[in-house]
C-alpha cells in the first residue's frame, strides 16, 4: 500500500516507515507500506502551520496534502491512497510548555514567532533553549506527536502521545549523533541517556512517533 506523509523531512519519513513496517514481534514487514512524501512526486509542500495544537496542524497539513494530490494527480499517486500527518515538538515544563507547537521554528522567548520566522539550525535551537533554562533545578519535558490519518476530507483518525524525559543540564551535557532536533539534550533518566544515543530500533519503539504511529498502524490495518 502507497501512503502519503505530508512532510518535507526526509529524517520523519524514514522513522516512520520502520515504524509502520515493524510487525509486533519486532521483524520488519518488507515493502508493506511504501511511504511517500510529496518531493518523491516533484510536489511542493509547506503549508502554514496556524492551528493552536499539535492535532490541529497536523489534520490540517493532512487535509492540505490530500488536496494537493487530488488537485495534481502526480504519476505516483492513486485515488485511495491514505495520507499521514504529523505535528510533533518539545514541550519543557520550566518554560510553561515551549517550545512546543513551535519547536521547529523555536527562535525567541515568548511570544513565539510567527510561521514565516526564518529557521535556526537545532544545535543553535538547543543552544537556545539550554540557555533559557540556565540553571533551574526543574528539568522534566516530554516529546509531543499527533498524528492524522487522512482517508478523506471528513473521514480521518488522531493519535497523540508522548515520550517523557528530562532536558539536559548544560552545553556539556549534550550527547549523541543520532536521531534529529533536539535529540541531544533530551535525557531518557531509566535508559541513562540521550534521545540521540538510542540506536533507530530503541528509539522506533519508545519514541513519542513510535506510539502514535503504532496506533496508526492498527487503524491503517483495521479500517483501510
Amino acid at each position: 500500500m502507497t501512503i502519503w506523509f505530508a512532510s518535507g523531512n526526509v529524517h520523519k519519513q524514514r522513522e516512520l516507515a520502520a515504524i509502520l513496517n515493524t510487525q509486533e514481534n519486532g521483524a520488519l514487514k518488507s515493502g508493506a507500506y511504501n511511504l511517500l512524501i510529496p518531493q518523491d512526486a516533484g510536489l511542493d509542500f509547506d503549508p502554514d502551520e496556524t492551528e493552536t495544537s499539535f492535532h490541529g496542524n497536523a489534520l490540517l497539513k493532512a487535509r492540505e496534502l490530500y488536496s494537493l494530490l487530488e488537485k495534481r494527480r502526480p504519476p505516483l499517486f492513486r485515488p485511495g491512497d491514505p495520507v499521514i500527518a504529523d505535528d510533533s515538538g518539545l514541550c519543557v515544563d520550566a518554560l510553561d510548555g515551549r517550545p512546543g507547537i513551535y519547536s521547529a521554528r523555536y527562535a525567541s522567548t515568548p511570544p513565539p514567532p510567527p510561521s514565516h520566522a526564518p529557521k535556526l539550525e537545532s544545535a543553535e535551537r538547543n543552544a537556545l533553549l539550554l540557555a533559557e533554562l540556565g540553571d533551574t533545578s526543574l528539568r522534566t519535558a516530554r516529546f509531543v506527536c499527533a498524528m492524522a490519518l487522512l482517508f478523506g476530507p471528513d473521514r480521518f483518525f488522531l493519535a497523540q502521545e508522548t515520550f517523557e524525559g528530562e532536558i539536559v543540564k548544560g552545553l556539556e551535557s549534550v550527547k549523541g549523533t543520532g536521531g534529529f532536533g533536539y535529540d541531544p539534550i533530551f535525557f531518557i533518566p531509566e535508559l541513562g541517556r540521550t534521545a540521540a544515543e538510542l540506536s533507530e530500533t530503541e528509539k522506533n519503539t519508545i519514541s513519542h512517533r513510535a506510539q502514535a504511529g503504532k496506533i496508526i498502524a492498527g487503524m491503517l490495518k483495521a479500517y483501510s
